[in-house]
């Protein structure tokens, strides 16, 4: 299970889960069901929430089903369970809650897993080909590695989503710089240009959830500092 950590506008912290070698399958014929598990808890943190989570993958293997994906906000835990037949689906609602839970249960039959689009990262491999691009115009230009400062490009955010993105990036750790309008707004962090990608892609996320444009990367380029000559001055 792939993890990753979004700032969405409305649930605050979202925690996704995503099997990925069940979504580059998908859809399986012999999963049509697409069964979506919801626990609604006052905490969805890990320790008031461990015990259900436990259950629901054990009934998910005992019904021959598979855990596709898992969404964890402050206020929720949203699951979506691959199933055989949806004669299983009643099995989830037996889970053990915490105080104060309630469980919804929803299978749905969709052969085509539509369903997985909503955790589905779009346009990840193009993300990364960019990011070699770059990295391979480094390399042309005689960069030879090493971290430093990466400067990532956001346009056309709308005045009011401007500071709740700045928030969102802050929170995550990186530092934005709010430029003017028409140059959009610089998310800025230390990293190796041949790692950026993970960095690179929640990023965009981020910047897409509040109605932003990703525009790309940029940094110095470092290069090997020439040698210092050393000259000798013969006396006569």
């Amino acid at each position: 299970m792939g993890w990753e950590l979004f700032k969405r506008d409305t649930h605050g912290y979202e925690v996704v889960g995503v099997d990925g070698d069940l979504l580059n399958d998908a859809p399986l014929p012999e999963f049509p069901i697409a069964c979506e598990v919801i626990v609604d808890a006052p905490s969805a943190l890990p320790n008031a929430l461990a015990e259900t989570e436990m259950a629901l993958e054990q009934v998910a293997a005992a019904v021959r089903g598979r855990l596709a994906a898992t969404v964890r906000s402050e206020q929720r835990l949203w699951n979506l369970i691959a199933l055989p037949s949806d004669e299983q689906a009643a099995e989830f609602g037996t889970l053990p809650l915490p105080d104060k839970a309630k469980i919804t249960v929803v299978p749905t039959r969709d052969p085509d897993w539509t369903i997985f689009e909503r955790v589905r990262p779009i346009g990840m491999e193009q993300q990364s080909m960019e990011d070699l691009r770059i990295v391979r115009n480094l390399h042309d230009h005689g960069d030879i590695g090493g971290s430093r400062q990466i400067l990532h490009v956001i346009h056309d955010l709308a005045e009011s989503q401007i500071q709740p993105f700045v928030a969102s990036m802050i929170s995550l750790g990186y530092r934005a710089e709010v430029e003017a309008p028409e140059l959009g707004v610089l998310v800025v962090h230390e990293s190796e240009p041949s790692e950026v990608t993970s960095d690179s892609w929640t990023i965009r996320q981020v910047a897409e959830r509040h109605g932003g444009r990703y525009d790309g990367w940029r940094c110095e380029v470092i290069r090997t500092p020439p040698k210092k000559r050393w000259f000798s001055r013969k006396r006569g």
